[in-house]
């Protein structure tokens, strides 16, 4: 059983690994992510603590989410979770709900389509000498920041400039485990922050990037739609969100709404089910075998998420929503 806690030192339970973080944005650094993997392989929970004032970054996020972890965030003697406001107690073993707490309290608000934009792609390779990562990152970067990806690494700051072929070189050396690697994009006004992660499945290769990045209101919506018209060959999938709670890739621990979906692109390799009838107006994007389909989300017969899952089942897809709640 862990000691007490005091409110700054770590602590190794028989259930949890807690690490207390004092900075103002707590990074994805070596460090961390090291801790990750050793929670993860002796079946423990990972929980990261910060001040009330602190943020973390998206790779933090994708990572607390990959770990099946939690962000604990410390207010003078109380604690609640850092995504949904629950108050939390230390038990002897770890954070857990406090007694008798039934919930956050009141629902948090905001306007509709502030914050971030969350970008997630999907695409699928086949495991070939002629394997080429990172196309779709690249793209989906110059969409929002106007540049090329800064740069990739293990760990935050990342440590290699950005280089397709580095980072493919990469990828191949550690397969068949699967690797994940932080993105970084942009300046002050239009930072990003992502995760790239490829791994291999039975039918090739799966890249799928997720991006947190400028708030949408700093994106002409026409960009986006030329992005989803560029990718619309090689994807299998695209899904735009705006979420209130980031902006530039870095969180609050401000409880916030999850993020709203605003578009979806279908990619070829997904045939629509015949027994599930048009369920909002789609714009064909190519010909033939090579032909997608987008989908605006934000408006139509239903709220946005109903749309969004509507599309989904439409083509028995499912999404990994891991660091967007």
């Amino acid at each position: 059983m862990g000691g007490p806690m005091t409110g700054k030192t770590d602590t190794i339970s028989d259930k949890a690994v807690v690490l207390h973080q004092h900075r103002t944005v707590v990074g994805l650094s070596p460090w961390l992510a090291e801790a990750a993997v050793d929670a993860v392989r002796n079946g423990l929970m990972l929980q990261l603590v910060t001040p009330a004032d602190g943020f973390i970054t998206y790779p933090v996020e994708v990572m607390l989410a990959q770990a099946q972890g939690q962000w604990v965030v410390r207010a003078g003697d109380q604690y609640r979770d850092g995504l949904t406001g629950l108050p939390l107690q230390w038990d002897g073993h770890r954070f857990s709900s406090a007694n008798g707490s039934q919930g956050a309290g009141a629902l948090p608000t905001s306007e509709p389509w502030t914050g971030g934009l969350e970008i997630q792609i999907v695409t699928l390779h086949p495991a070939t000498e002629a394997l080429d990562l990172g196309a779709s990152t690249e793209a989906a970067v110059r969409a929002l920041t106007g540049n090329d990806p800064v740069g990739w690494g293990i760990a935050e700051p990342v440590t290699e400039t950005w280089s397709r072929r580095d980072l493919t070189s990469f990828c191949r050396t550690r397969a068949p485990a699967p690797t994940s690697v932080a993105i970084v994009g942009g300046d002050n006004r239009s930072a990003l922050l992502g995760v790239l992660t490829v791994e291999r499945v039975d039918v090739g290769v799966r890249e799928q990037l997720r991006l947190a990045g400028p708030p949408l209101s700093a994106v002409d919506e026409a960009t986006i739609e030329a992005l989803a018209e560029k990718l619309a060959s090689t994807v299998r999938s695209m899904i735009v969100a705006v979420h209130p709670g980031r902006s530039g890739g870095v969180r609050s621990s401000t409880p916030s709404l999850p993020a709203l979906p605003w578009g979806i692109l279908v990619g070829r390799q997904e045939q629509a089910l015949d027994s599930e009838p048009e369920v909002i107006p789609g714009r064909a994007l190519g010909r033939g075998a090579r032909r997608s389909w987008w989908y605006r989300v934000d408006s139509g017969p239903g709220a946005p998420y109903e749309n969004l899952a509507a599309v989904l089942r439409r083509y028995g897809l499912r999404t990994d929503r891991q660091g967007t709640g």
